[in-house]
């Protein structure tokens, strides 16, 4: 955050069923300043290239049935404030979804189905119903992520402990193999997320099932991925199996963190500019089940969804080689499991 009004923070809450919406300063501190109800229980939110839509996967219901929707909202470019602007009933349950660099495609991957999806996005920001493109995935397709070009894509796969690489044509908004179409990890990795560094040239994979961060070599020709180096997000004393959440890396590319549910940890790491390997891990402790978080414009904050105790934290990660300072603590709506910085 730079001088005065910068970020906002928005939050899908899972059982509040409403996206909290804060504004953000440059000391870190936030402020609530509105709760739109959300079609449903929510789930993961995506924002346009633009900043002036944001998307909601949400689980609706009808008749006593679970009817899954994508829900649109404008963000107002003066306060930052959502309104409602469409609901998209989809066919199955999108455990992520993530938008291309050009604004006109919606991408979801869903978790109980095994499929990933393309939805072509209309000229006023609604996800329309009929998809691009729609595909078996291996078990458990958990994420769904274009590379900063927009011609590669991949989705990581946890049931199946793979991740998929893909070719997306941005034209027609369909997918099509690479070579190879999927990176195999070991039995039981359980892989959850990637996330790009700024740079383009590395990814890292976080496994939900064996706490192990994975970082690879992106050749940025063929998209595809070499693996480069691994270590271990879990603290050493951790009681029972690892339960890791997500990842980022900061928008300098200086570092990377991971969350721990299980542990209730969240893990650090230095990055080598030169190479991309991890270096320097730290691990504090935080809230309950810290399912999502996400990092502010100059990596000065981190902000974390502790999802039991209804509870935004944030962290202090402005000094490259310290660890996380938590600074203050936000109430939320009920269980906070994503977090969106804009």
């Amino acid at each position: 955050m730079s001088d005065g009004l910068q970020s906002m923070v928005y939050v899908s809450c899972n059982e509040g069923k409403a996206i909290d919406v804060f504004s953000g300063f440059a000391d870190g501190t936030i402020e609530k300043i509105q709760a739109i109800p959300l079609s449903g229980r929510g789930l993961p939110i995506a924002v346009s290239p633009d900043r002036r839509k944001l998307y909601a996967s949400v689980i609706g219901e009808k008749d006593g049935e679970e009817e899954d929707h994508i829900d649109a909202f404008t963000i107002d470019p003066a306060s930052g404030k959502l309104a409602h602007l469409s609901t998209t009933i989809i066919d199955v349950r999108m455990a992520h979804i993530s938008v291309d660099r050009t604004g006109q495609f919606l991408l979801g991957a869903s978790f109980p189905s095994h499929k990933v999806a393309v939805y072509p996005i209309g000229p006023r920001g609604q996800v329309q119903e009929k998809p691009t493109c729609w595909r078996d995935s291996p078990l458990n397709a958990h994420q769904i992520l274009i590379d900063p070009s927009n011609r590669f894509c991949f989705v990581s796969c946890l049931g199946g402990h793979q991740v998929m690489q893909l070719v997306f044509d941005q034209n027609t908004g369909k997918f099509t193999d690479n070579n190879p179409a999927t990176i195999q990890l070991q039995t039981g990795a359980g892989c959850r997320q990637v996330a790009f560094h700024p740079d383009r040239r590395f990814v890292y994979l976080l496994n939900e099932r064996d706490g192990t961060m994975v970082e690879y070599a992106l050749d940025q020709d063929r998209g595809t991925l070499s693996e480069i180096g691994r270590d271990s997000y879990i603290k050493p004393d951790l009681q029972g199996e690892p339960w890791g959440a997500q990842i980022h890396v900061c928008p300098l590319g200086r570092r990377l963190f991971a969350s721990d549910r299980r542990g209730k940890t969240l893990a650090c790491w230095r990055l080598n500019a030169d190479d991309g390997k991890m270096a320097n891990r730290q691990i504090v402790d935080c809230g309950g089940n810290p399912r999502g978080f996400d990092i502010t414009p100059k990596g000065d904050f981190l902000i974390l969804g502790a999802m039991d105790e209804d509870m935004l934290e944030i962290f202090d990660i402005s000094e490259m080689d310290e660890a996380p300072r938590l600074v203050s603590r936000v109430p939320t709506s009920s269980q906070p499991g994503w977090v969106e910085i804009v």
